[in-house]
């Protein structure tokens, strides 16, 4: 008797066996069924058991409110915890907390933040650019941002990437019809909820093997 696993398999080989037969495009859906959904490798491994704190840094203020800072750390800190590549986190807030009121000009060296809230990685993310619209007309929101992670207790201490600048990446929201000057207020702030949520997923999924998305890119291809 046919389990239901050889079942699947011997449907996706007859697809495969059509689509050469009738050149019909069912081959790519025919793998997808054998294989899975293609997979995006990890950029980077954290060390699970290391005190990690994610810290969001905006001294430039792109970010539209304040709070939206902690919901990309905390998201992407409850990813990597959902997913078992993380076991021990500082408290994002800790970090936030420890840098309140610092002038922007005067920051905290990366380091010393994580030393100071007893973390011995730190994950930072620089928001560099978050709007609703790249062009000035349509509405489309993105984030641009650049992650680095650092050791705070050994040397050298950029653990990664090579990039001294940091990895840079953009992160987007499906594009909506019409353009900024139509977007109610309503749409603008769940867009803006959207997007912090979305940056910590991005984030996140540098460091872990994941279904491959289309809503991210590196900027520099």
């Amino acid at each position: 008797m046919l389990t239901a696993l050889t079942k699947t398999a011997l449907l996706a080989l007859l697809s495969i066996l059509a689509a050469a037969l009738c050149g019909c495009n069912i081959v790519a859906p025919a793998v997808v069924l054998l294989h899975g959904p293609p997979k995006t490798k990890a950029a980077h491994r954290l060390e699970p058991e290391r005190p990690t704190v994610f810290f969001v840094d905006d001294r430039n203020n792109r970010l539209y409110k304040r709070s939206m800072r902690l919901t990309i750390a905390t998201t992407a800190q409850d990813i990597l915890l959902k997913e078992k590549e993380l076991k021990n986190v500082v408290d994002a807030k800790a970090a936030l907390t420890r840098v309140s009121g610092e002038p922007a000009d005067e920051p905290t060296d990366i380091s010393s933040l994580g030393k100071s809230v007893q973390a011995e990685v730190v994950v930072w993310i620089a928001v560099d650019a978050f709007g609703f619209s790249p062009d000035g007309v349509t509405f489309a929101p993105f984030a641009d941002l650049r992650i680095k992670v650092i050791d705070c207790v050994n040397t050298p201490s950029r653990l990664w990437p090579e990039e001294p600048a940091g990895k840079q990446i953009r992160v987007t929201l499906p594009e909506r019809h019409g353009t900024t000057d139509q977007a109610s207020i309503t749409a603008i702030a769940k867009a803006q909820d959207r997007l912090a949520q979305e940056c910590g997923r991005v984030v996140a999924e540098l460091f872990f093997d994941h279904e491959t998305a289309r809503r991210a890119y590196e900027k520099n291809q």
